[in-house]
């Protein structure tokens, strides 16, 4: 069967705790793509609480969406039916999961950096449960005030570039006003 084993992997369920199957690997899967999140910040779509919440409900078992091995199992034990998808949680609210930074990356290969130089500790993930650990603001939710202020001035921009073009009484005089020595303001993310 195609698809990551989860059941075998986590062991919900089980009571064999030394269970040679048993990994982190879809965890190390999750860090791995955080890590890219960091070395690209504008080339996906989510965020790091989209892979938190992944994460988070890998193991809480509120979602159906990570029990069992596979599909084919999930649909015998009529999980669809029984259980709400992970998925459907996350689409009910996308603005909480999408990346504001992000950019378009069509037809363009990711060459990360592997060196260990590169590695940080996912402290937003691994840490913030720590005391000790000073809690911080989710950065996402600082990034989406910064892109509204920034589309808040964007309009500003434009409405006096308007106002002036306005006040222009003739085409010969909007040539020689200090107005078109103005360079219009463009910002690209």
């Amino acid at each position: 069967s195609f698809g990551h084993r989860f059941q075998l992997r986590l062991g919900h369920g089980d009571k064999n705790h030394a269970d040679a199957d048993r990994s982190p690997v879809f965890l190390q899967f999750i860090d791995c793509v955080w890590q890219m999140t960091r070395q690209f910040p504008t080339a996906f779509e989510f965020n790091e609480y989209f892979l938190i919440t992944i994460l988070d409900h890998l193991y809480s078992c509120l979602f159906g969406t990570f029990l069992c091995n596979s599909e084919q199992q999930r649909g015998k034990e009529n999980l669809p039916k029984r259980t709400v998808s992970l998925w459907s949680y996350i689409n009910s609210q996308p603005e909480d999961f999408t990346n504001p930074l992000y950019g378009s990356y069509s037809n363009h290969v990711l060459y990360p950096v592997a060196s260990m130089r590169h590695l940080e500790l996912w402290v937003g993930y691994y840490v913030r449960w720590n005391p000790r650990m000073k809690p911080q603001e989710p950065i996402h939710n600082r990034y989406k005030e910064l892109l509204a202020k920034r589309a808040e001035l964007q309009k500003k921009v434009e409405e006096l570039q308007r106002e002036i073009s306005n006040r222009s009484p003739s085409s010969s005089e909007r040539a020689s006003s200090p107005a078109q020595c103005v360079t219009p303001v463009q910002t690209v993310v």
